[in-house]
């Protein structure tokens, strides 16, 4: 194989990956999005709400969705590192 096609099937092979991974950062921060909404919708909730029990329910969920949008954001800080390395 030449040298010209073995760089033209690098080309295709690192282009896959770079697609796959600006993919990967764009559903990120789709899922990003919509855990901050329904993070800012659970707190009007939590402020209307008289109800011990569902307090407590609201807040937990709250909970699980913070650590969860704190965890990808540390991935989303980390995939854009990466893209800043590749370049694209």
């Amino acid at each position: 194989m030449s040298a010209r096609k073995l760089l033209d099937k690098l080309s295709g092979i690192l282009s896959a990956e770079q697609q796959a991974q600006q993919k990967k950062y764009k559903s990120l921060k789709k899922v990003l999005k919509a855990l901050r909404d329904e993070k800012s919708r659970l707190k009007k909730e939590l402020k209307s709400t008289r109800d011990n029990a569902q307090k407590e329910y609201i807040e937990s969920r709250l909970t699980v969705i913070s650590v969860q949008r704190k965890k990808g954001l540390a991935l989303l800080k980390e995939l854009k590192s990466e893209r800043k390395k590749t370049g694209i």
